[in-house]
């Protein structure tokens, strides 16, 4: 394919994205990074070292729920907020994308009912959970674990895509998401969930995971989608890690502002976001993002991988 650039616009967001496929050319663009492991001995969140964290909110014997010991936010005579970390393994070096079908299931689920908990306290507003895996991620940690962080504010970013979403609403009496065609975009489907790259995708292989089902929080979730969801995350991030070993990524899980009523036109999804290449001066001083490889280049490559 000849080198091609253009230029595109998030829907949600209304960042720019300048798509340069030549610059997939620079030496740097996806180098592997060497990845940074805790030793066991000193792995905070393997079993043997429990001291080293704060008591448990949740523990099932392979999946924990523990306070962030250095939390962003926290619960004050002048502030709310929640911080948990859940450490999804007992076993150092596994990954989400090597778990069984019924490990990936009870995570699901735990993420779900810690969300549904943090979302009845009185003072919580939203509830975010994400995961950061690898150091260019952000992960402080090599062993695998997610955080949920419950906070008394909606976050701007929240608060602009549901602008975004009710003004589609009110004009074309549909939910977006409801409404998109994915054409050649889908990398993965299962009975219940989509897993596609955006066709305005601001990151090179950067995938959302939609519900066929419209609804608009993970507490919505049947046993069934929990299980389908799991499946669907897990195996999307087992095809971008085979295309790009060692690569970081995060993932961020969107469900609706509990008191804001916006069911008809919020749609949940998640976003798998590929750290490759890094924010600099162009990004930073104008709020737009450069993606090397276009959408539908992107979803072939994964399609292409074999994920057994």
């Amino acid at each position: 394919m000849a080198d091609k650039t253009m230029i595109k616009r998030c829907f949600l967001t209304g960042e720019y994205v300048f798509y340069a496929t030549d610059r997939a050319k620079r030496p740097h663009s996806f180098k592997k990074s060497i990845p940074q492991s805790t030793p066991k001995d000193f792995c905070p969140f393997c079993p043997q070292n429990s001291f080293m964290t704060p008591e448990p909110i949740y523990d099932d014997g392979e999946i924990k729920i523990v306070p962030n010991k250095y939390p962003f936010v926290k619960t004050n005579e002048e502030t709310y907020g929640v911080h948990d970390v859940v450490i999804d393994t007992t076993e150092h070096e596994l990954k989400l994308v090597d778990f069984s079908d019924e490990h990936i299931k009870r995570l699901i689920t735990v993420l779900k009912n810690r969300f549904i908990e943090l979302e009845k306290d009185e003072k919580s507003r939203y509830v975010q959970i994400f995961k950061n895996e690898g150091m260019e991620a952000g992960a402080s940690q090599s062993h695998s674990h997610w955080q949920i962080t419950s906070l008394e504010v909606v976050p701007v970013k929240m608060e602009n895509v549901l602008n975004v979403l009710k003004s589609y609403y009110e004009k074309n009496k549909k939910c977006y998401f409801c409404n998109l065609e994915f054409e050649n975009r889908i990398v993965e489907e299962n009975e219940s969930f989509i897993s596609y790259i955006p066709a305005d995708g601001k990151f090179p292989y950067g995938m959302d995971i939609l519900p066929k089902r419209h609804i608009y929080s993970i507490k919505d979730f049947t046993d069934s989608e929990v299980k389908e969801f799991g499946k669907i995350l897990r195996d999307s991030l087992k095809r971008l890690v085979k295309l790009r070993p060692n690569i970081s990524y995060n993932v961020c899980i969107y469900s609706a502002p509990k008191d804001i009523k916006c069911g008809d036109y919020f749609h949940f999804y998640a976003q798998i976001i590929p750290r490759i290449g890094r924010m600099a001066g162009f990004e930073f001083s104008t709020g737009c993002y450069i993606n090397s490889v276009l959408p539908e280049v992107a979803a072939e490559e994964l399609r292409s991988v074999d994920v057994e």
